[in-house]
């Protein structure tokens, strides 16, 4: 609801107010989105081209010469402001708006990096928060490269600015900077192959029965999507666009991968932190149409526990050493396979194959009658490389390899998917309806 409150009063300040309307020669935006940009105690802004400031709080206007800096801090339960040798303060905060005006460009920096638009300054708990207003399409300019790179195919890039598009109508109040929405680099981040792609298929939107609809996109599926029931416990009847379908083209170098984990790191992600205790499994319960993971199990000389959730709570049970994808598992499809330290022995039961690093459960039949191993004080068995001696205890596993498919949580369209379904002359339609099933590219 703030949300809502903040863009009410943001569009009166940049539209309806008498002292910034259109006649006044504020520039407007038909289709506005905003973009948090920075979040904290200060923060450097420069225009260039066609701009003016607005106290929000007196509503007084200032115009800004171009090339003007300005330094925002926040002071107690107000926003303070310095350019051109004086200070001023609101405790609503400021606008600088885009005006008309003879520069053919005008551009906002915000610390180190330029945008198009307006910037709305506030304070948020107590830091200096600068948002982005700005046209949608301006917007996609800088989102378009920086998720795709500008070399691909037109085809694919014009996919992806139609998918972008409609993730910006359906979140355009909540957007960011970073990918957990999508990425944005402002106009710094711009290509004019990318900017091509924007504008040709500008107002363009993927509708579900005339619906503008949700667009998630990924780096790499693996080979095939996901359905989003089977990564986000999501209704797939809500969401019937956002099912599994074949990727048979892709080609990345995250398709396919695989990461080595200590006991040690499994058990930190758990919350076992005894430096005692001892890792002696790790199972997984595959239950996406495709085999995507929705729990996994460890059993330790504390207990056995299990942590059930979504592509993202399983990811992040596999931490990386390094910052690569992001720190955690690509993704929720893959396999493991459990390393034990001791010989890796197993016994045929009635249930079928079962590993045993220990068999003090099981009993066999003598000639003297049946005897329970838990009584011997030492197993022995009878494997390829010879006599084998088992522990009486359990083995503690050595390692954990995870090997997997895909980069991200794989549902709607893979990125590298419709690359090469580009490079084989499919068309931007053809790519996003083939992903969206169902949904048609249409104004």
């Amino acid at each position: 609801m703030k949300k809502l409150i903040w863009l009410a009063v943001g569009l009166f300040l940049l539209i309806a107010s008498p002292s910034a309307s259109n006649a006044a020669g504020v520039k407007t935006y038909n289709n506005p989105v905003q973009v948090l940009l920075y979040k904290g105690a200060s923060v450097t802004v420069t225009v260039t081209g066609n701009y003016q400031i607005v106290n929000k709080q007196t509503l007084t206007i200032t115009p800004l010469a171009s090339g003007t800096s300005l330094v925002f801090r926040a002071s107690s339960s107000t926003v303070l402001v310095t350019y051109n040798g004086k200070t001023d303060f609101s405790s609503t905060g400021f606008t600088i708006q885009e005006t008309i005006g003879a520069a053919p460009l005008s551009l906002v920096k915000v610390n180190q990096t330029r945008y198009r638009g307006s910037v709305d300054i506030r304070l948020q708990n107590g830091a200096v928060s600068v948002t982005n207003i700005l046209d949608m399409e301006d917007y996609l300019k800088g989102v378009v490269p920086s998720e795709m790179p500008a070399s691909w195919p037109l085809e694919a890039l014009k996919a992806q600015a139609i998918a972008a598009r409609n993730y910006a109508y359906k979140h355009k109040t909540s957007l960011t900077t970073n990918p957990n929405t999508q990425t944005y680099k402002g106009y710094d981040g711009e290509s004019s192959r990318s900017n091509e792609a924007v504008e040709a298929t500008r107002g363009l939107y993927l509708k579900y029965n005339g619906n503008v609809i949700e667009t998630y996109y990924h780096s790499t599926s693996g080979g095939k999507t996901a359905n989003v029931s089977d990564v986000w416990n999501s209704s797939q009847t809500a969401y019937p666009y956002l099912a599994s379908v074949d990727d048979p083209y892709e080609s990345s170098p995250y398709s396919r991968w695989s990461f080595t984990f200590s006991p040690d790191a499994l058990l930190r992600s758990f919350g076992m932190t005894n430096p005692s205790t001892v890792l002696y499994d790790v199972s997984i319960a595959k239950t996406g149409a495709n085999g995507e993971v929705s729990a996994v199990t460890i059993e330790t000389s504390e207990g056995t526990k299990t942590i059930k959730g979504n592509e993202t709570t399983i990811r992040k049970l596999f931490p990386l050493e390094s910052n690569q994808f992001y720190g955690i598992l690509p993704s929720n499809w893959f396999d493991i396979q459990v390393e034990k330290n001791g010989p890796s022995v197993s016994i045929q039961t009635v249930n079928g194959n079962i590993a045993a690093s220990s068999l003090s459960s099981y009993s066999v039949q003598t000639g003297n009658g049946t005897i329970s191993l838990a009584n011997v004080g030492e197993i022995k068995v009878q494997t390829t490389a010879g006599i084998t001696p088992l522990s009486s205890s359990p083995s503690g596993v050595r390692s954990i390899v995870v090997t997997g498919k895909g980069w991200g949580h794989r549902i709607g369209m893979s990125q590298y998917g419709a690359k090469a379904f580009a490079e084989r002359g499919w068309t931007a339609e053809q790519i996003l309806e083939h992903y969206y099933r169902g949904a048609e590219v249409s104004f």
